[in-house]
């Protein structure tokens, strides 16, 4: 048996759990779990009504600090995936041919495996930035996305990023007749391919803008509204303010972190109190806000209720992590 036939038969098992896994059919990691998420750490929060859209914080926040609009984090992520999900496409064609037998053609082999190492190295660097960043909301983000992947049984993007690697890396080996490296450390190829599919809510983001839920107009001609406006309009400032102070949340000690997580559940659960008051008086939130509602939660595949849910078990996480 020569060179070649004897690697591709010792290749041929993990090229499958490869195709198994591939980045379009992403499933299944519980690592997130292990790692600290959980809902027995959510703050437990007495809601009498049910929510009808988003909260305006976390994903939906629309008072962005500097360093997320300076980075762009959440279209980059979106892209980033995209991308190696389509290269991922290429991968499956050659696992494909090779668990058939077929010898596919060398040079689109190295072309698919770099294509798809440099998106592993691509979105390494993302993920290494969001992860590192002292920006509270840039974190926010990064964890709001790894809950939301825990949630739905899909991995997360770390799992992604070390898949797409180890898939550029299987490629490239078996183009050079060498061996497949083994599956990166906590990463199962095999629990992925027998998990259910994964939705593209999790990276995705909605076309409609971000905006308040509300403008000065809302208000006016709504008889009774005077402190319902003030704390609307206090509570935006306030936010704002929030979201910048934020932005050297990694450079703050224990206490530190805990006063500004204790002040963003406060904020939390003030634009509850005031979503809550102006559905009261019929005051609906501006289209643009709906329609980003919507959008998110048809994406996302959460009810405003899980959402908040959502937020809160991001921010009763790095509540442990200061601890």
């Amino acid at each position: 048996m020569g060179r070649r036939e004897l690697s591709r038969a010792r290749c041929g098992i993990p090229l499958m759990l490869l195709l198994g896994a591939g980045l379009e059919n992403y499933v299944g990691s519980r690592l997130w779990g292990q790692r600290g998420f959980s809902r027995a750490a959510v703050a437990e929060n007495v809601i009498q009504t049910d929510l009808e859209h988003v909260l305006p914080v976390g994903p939906a926040c629309p008072l962005r600090s500097a360093t997320m609009v300076r980075g762009n984090f959440e279209k980059e992520m979106a892209t980033v995936m995209m991308i190696a999900a389509d290269k991922a496409g290429d991968f499956a064609t050659l696992a494909q041919q090779i668990a058939a037998g077929v010898r596919p053609d060398p040079r689109q082999q190295r072309k698919v495996g770099n294509d798809l190492k440099l998106q592993g190295e691509r979105l390494k660097t993302l993920l290494d930035n969001m992860e590192t960043s002292a920006d509270f909301q840039v974190l926010e983000a990064y964890f709001v996305m790894e809950l939301q992947a825990q949630e739905r049984g899909a991995p997360g993007a770390r799992t992604v990023e070390k898949m797409t690697s180890w898939q550029g890396a299987g490629i490239l080996a078996e183009a050079d007749g060498m061996m497949v490296p083994p599956p990166p450390e906590g990463v199962d190829p095999v629990a992925l391919s027998r998990s259910a599919p994964a939705g593209p809510g999790m990276v995705s983001q909605p076309r409609a803008p971000r905006v308040l839920p509300f403008t000065e107009e809302s208000f006016t001609g709504v008889a009774g509204t005077e402190m319902l406006e003030a704390e609307y309009t206090k509570l935006v400032d306030e936010h704002r303010e929030l979201v910048s102070f934020g932005e050297k949340y990694a450079e703050f000690d224990q206490a530190g972190k805990e006063f500004y997580l204790d002040r963003m559940l406060d904020i939390t659960q003030r634009w509850w109190d005031v979503m809550s008051e102006a559905r009261k008086f019929g005051i609906k939130p501006v289209r643009a806000f709906e329609a980003y509602s919507q959008e998110y939660l048809s994406q996302s595949g959460l009810t405003p209720r899980g959402y908040r849910d959502l937020v809160d078990g991001v921010h009763a996480y790095l509540r442990q992590k200061a601890g």
